[in-house]
């Protein structure tokens, strides 16, 4: 018979197993709701206030079934209840409470340092050591939190309500990153051991500047890989790539006068919208489409300059957003923007700017025939996603951009498409040569916005997919 720990209440030889403010952590599979309310939760004091599972006794660990509803639910509300909104981060409190879930697993993991309170977690699932090499890739920040105004629901709150959960980074992605990882964990839990290796990699910084992603690609050797599978959200569809991301500030400096006396000074302010008419004309110029990640972009999204009403502003800056496709190159249009600023400074020589580079994030492609998204679209028709025949289409036939019309005049979406956003893949995928699917259970719409949800069977699906994605990637070790 199983004795409870501490704190554990069992029900007809099943336990229930929760965590202050009262979220449940975990149940075994058959325990009721009304069990789980009539359970005391245990009062452990941890520094972020979660309960993990390596309080549970490594026999009554085998009895779990880490895909199952009872267990992926509440490890999923576990990691939305952990603060890690960027800036600043925090996000070794996630990183740990990962580790130690890979400890009572019986799994090896690695945490490695960033910076003060920040961290990445890597758990490699070892294959044959002659195989393919897989790696699952999410992030463990989130963007901040909205207000209390905002929304409706508290961001760390993990409330579930009408099949949903909600919570900061549910869809963005947190749900993806706890999927991924249940899939590998359910593997070795039953024991199959696949013919490569599968390397999960929990990643700091990405909604900044990725410095966890940075970090990895300067310490290892992205040669190695074979495909890199990005759990950020696409609504649970097939993504081969994403546009690239180009973040310039650009400050331009005139000369202070009395706002009285205008034509002694020069106008920053009045002379930045100049600059900002200059950008989108010359961002027609320059503007490219692609059949599958869409259309290039720019927009200037901060302004800031001047010092007060009766001054005249000697100094204005803003932070323009580029988004690139292929065959675009960032370097390129940095340069015939700093050409047209040179152009502008010829007509009035009192002027001066200065560009600085924020963000460089490459775009990401990856051909439709590639072997990765091939295994993909078939995981996705057989689940019901795809029409079967959307999977025999060769590569020339995946050109369609989302909602382009079909014979019947109505909106059809492709079997496979871009995103807008950037990931982590711009500094993983070695230059291009990595195959890399991004594929979430999450919204992409819902992303950063108040009362951020998950659909929870989508996440759970999603365990499923990610777990035969690797068995048919990596293959099975011989017996």
């Amino acid at each position: 018979m199983i004795s409870a720990p501490s704190g554990v209440r069992l029900h007809g030889g099943r336990f229930a197993f929760t965590v202050k403010p009262g979220f449940l952590l975990m149940k075994q599979a058959g325990c009721t709701e009304r069990d789980i309310l009539g359970c005391k939760p245990l009062q452990i004091s941890v520094d972020f206030n979660i309960t993990i599972v390596s309080m549970l006794p490594k026999r009554m660990w085998k009895m779990i079934d880490v895909r199952s509803r009872e267990f992926a639910v509440p490890f999923l509300q576990s990691l939305i209840q952990v603060d890690t909104c960027n800036p600043p981060g925090n996000e070794h409190r996630l990183s740990l409470l990962l580790y130690d879930f890979l400890q009572t697993a019986g799994h090896d993991s690695t945490v490695r340092g960033i910076g003060e309170g920040r961290s990445n977690l890597e758990a490699v699932f070892a294959g044959t050591g002659k195989g393919r090499k897989l790696m699952f890739c999410g992030h463990l920040d989130t963007v901040s939190p909205w207000t209390a105004e905002a929304g409706i629901y508290p961001p760390h709150g993990a409330v579930i309500e009408g099949g949903r959960m909600y919570g900061r980074g549910t869809s963005d992605m947190k749900a993806g990153l706890a999927a991924m990882l249940l899939a590998a964990v359910s593997l070795q839990q039953e024991g199959i051991r696949l013919g490569g290796d599968l390397i999960f990699l929990a990643t700091a910084g990405e909604e900044v500047d990725s410095c966890g992603a940075r970090q990895y690609a300067q310490e290892h050797n992205l040669e190695e890989l074979d495909g890199l599978v990005i759990a950020e959200p696409t609504g649970s569809r097939i993504a081969i790539g994403h546009k690239g991301a180009l973040w310039l500030r650009i400050t331009l400096f005139g000369r202070s006068a009395h706002g009285s006396m205008p034509q002694l000074g020069l106008n920053a302010v009045e002379g930045m919208m100049e600059v900002i008419a200059l950008l989108h004309r010359h961002a027609l110029e320059w503007q490219a489409h692609d059949p599958v990640l869409g259309t290039s972009s720019l927009s200037v999204n901060t302004i800031s300059g001047g010092v007060q009403t009766n001054v005249i502003a000697d100094r204005c800056t803003i932070d323009v957003d580029i988004r690139t496709v292929p065959p675009q190159r960032h370097a390129e249009l940095r340069a015939e923007i700093t050409a047209r600023l040179d152009g502008m400074k010829q007509l009035n020589a009192g002027f001066r700017y200065e560009v600085q580079e924020l963000l460089d994030r490459s775009g990401v492609y990856t051909q439709p025939d590639e072997e990765l998204i091939r295994t993909a679209l078939e995981l996705a028709a057989r689940a019901g996603g795809l029409a079967e025949q959307e999977v025999t289409r060769t590569a020339g036939d995946y050109s369609g951009a989302a909602g382009e019309k079909g014979a019947d005049g109505e909106s059809s979406a492709p079997a496979v498409q871009g995103v807008s956003y950037y990931t982590d893949a711009s500094v993983l995928h070695n230059h291009g040569k990595l195959p890399v699917l991004i594929y979430g259970p999450g919204d992409p719409k819902l992303a950063h916005q108040p009362d951020e949800w998950i659909d929870i069977e989508a996440y759970l699906d999603s365990i499923s997919f990610y777990r035969e994605l690797a068995v048919r990637f990596l293959g099975l070790a011989p017996d």
